[in-house]
């Protein structure tokens, strides 16, 4: 019997909500006192609402990407998601890139990425060199060109060959869509804030085209 993608939803996002809350706790143990976020839940079961509530989201629309009747591959997109997420909201609050987290979910890129996409074992190894290669080639030329100013973080590296991991052979879609997402909140932020002072991080839009990479799917 083939389940609908309507009925895998509401299991899948309180899954979801459970991810976020163990990706949370483990974020938390290495959060050095005097960098924890200022959002934050104030209860046992809420770790990290943005946190939980978004990977609830993601887990509950990937069943309609790959089908309901589908877990292990629906699971697999949730595993990927779940380092996308909590690296994206931290790096949006702290602007800071833990290694540790975003290199766990390059291993979970490798792992699972290629898997999930339906293609050889290897396209997982390419996209992730290939991400962080572009992009360590974009920061050593912001370096010369901004005389040895910091254009981006170094971190933004790490978080591109975490994306390229998971999105294997669809990596150069995700790195396109993760830029074109910058500069869209880079432009809200511009709006809202009304300075051209501020600074914003391409993690989160590197994260957010990860996870479109993987909505989009089929």
């Amino acid at each position: 019997m083939s389940v609908t993608p309507a009925v895998s939803a509401a299991p899948a996002a309180i899954l979801g909500f459970a991810f976020g809350w163990l990706s949370a706790r483990l974020t938390e143990w290495v959060t050095p006192p005097e960098e924890a976020p200022t959002i934050r839940g104030h209860s046992w079961l809420v770790r990290d609402p943005l946190v939980q509530g978004g990977l609830a989201l993601v887990f509950a629309v990937i069943p309609f990407s790959v089908g309901g009747d589908d877990p292990r591959r629906w699971l697999e997109g949730g595993v990927l998601a779940m380092p996308l997420v909590q690296v994206g909201v931290t790096d949006l609050r702290t602007r800071y890139v833990y290694t540790l987290v975003a290199g766990i979910g390059l291993l979970l890129g490798l792992a699972f990425g290629w898997d999930f996409h339906g293609v050889e074992w290897w396209w997982s190894p390419v996209g992730a060199i290939g991400g962080g290669l572009a992009f360590g080639l974009l920061y050593g030329v912001g370096r010369l060109l901004y005389r040895g100013g910091e254009p981006m973080a170094r971190g933004d590296i790490t978080i591109a060959a975490m994306v390229g991991a998971g999105a294997a052979n669809m990596a150069l879609n995700a790195l396109v869509y993760g830029v074109i997402a910058s500069g869209v909140l880079a432009l809200g932020v511009l709006v809202v804030a009304r300075s051209r002072k501020l600074y914003m991080p391409y993690g989160p839009g590197l994260c957010l085209g990860g996870l479109i990479t993987l909505l989009l799917v089929h």
